[in-house]
């Protein structure tokens, strides 16, 4: 049996954030810059630090989640895919799962894992794979170079999903 993990914004709907204008909130309230929001949660995950600013970028998450959809291709895919999936992203899972309550999407997962719990892709998919030992495979399918970097690291299958190239999330999952 295969396992599917999927990112969330880029892969399963666009969250339409001015990430200048988030990175620049969280700098002045942690008192040093903040070029990139990846690297703040990897470094500083379950910190005194990590918390503010995970307010302050679930504000945002929130905010963008209410104004948006999946894309179309993303249940025609989850209905067609015959194995186990999990989410994995850097957002909230509270807005994650507010989400997928309100486009019914939830019950195509197993779990949602968020930057709460994990603070990076990394640990993210350390943990998938420590609960699906006996699955044959396990393939992440992502938007950031970044993520499918880490995911072969680990030894997986990666998938670059690029939605502005004209990817499709259906034609990638009916490929595995």
């Amino acid at each position: 049996m295969c396992i599917l993990v999927l990112d969330f914004d880029g892969v399963i709907a666009d969250l339409n954030i001015d990430w200048h204008l988030l990175r620049a909130e969280v700098s002045r309230t942690v008192g040093f810059k903040v070029d990139s929001m990846l690297s703040f949660w990897e470094n500083y995950f379950g910190t005194k630090l990590f918390y503010p600013a995970n307010d302050i970028v679930e504000r945002y998450e929130l905010e963008a989640a209410l104004n948006t959809a999946p894309y179309n291709d993303v249940k025609p895919a989850l209905e067609s895919f015959k194995g186990i999936v999990y989410l994995a992203s850097m957002q909230s899972e509270k807005v994650i799962d507010f989400f997928l309550d309100k486009y019914d999407l939830k019950k195509y997962f197993k779990e949602t894992l968020g930057r709460t719990r994990f603070g990076s892709k990394a640990r993210q998919l350390q943990y998938i794979m420590a609960k699906g030992r006996k699955c044959e495979k396990v393939i992440l399918i992502d938007d950031s170079k970044r993520n499918i970097e880490s995911c072969h690291r680990q030894g997986l299958s990666c998938i670059l999903l690029n939605r502005k190239g004209g990817d499709n999330l259906l034609d990638v999952i009916k490929k595995i």
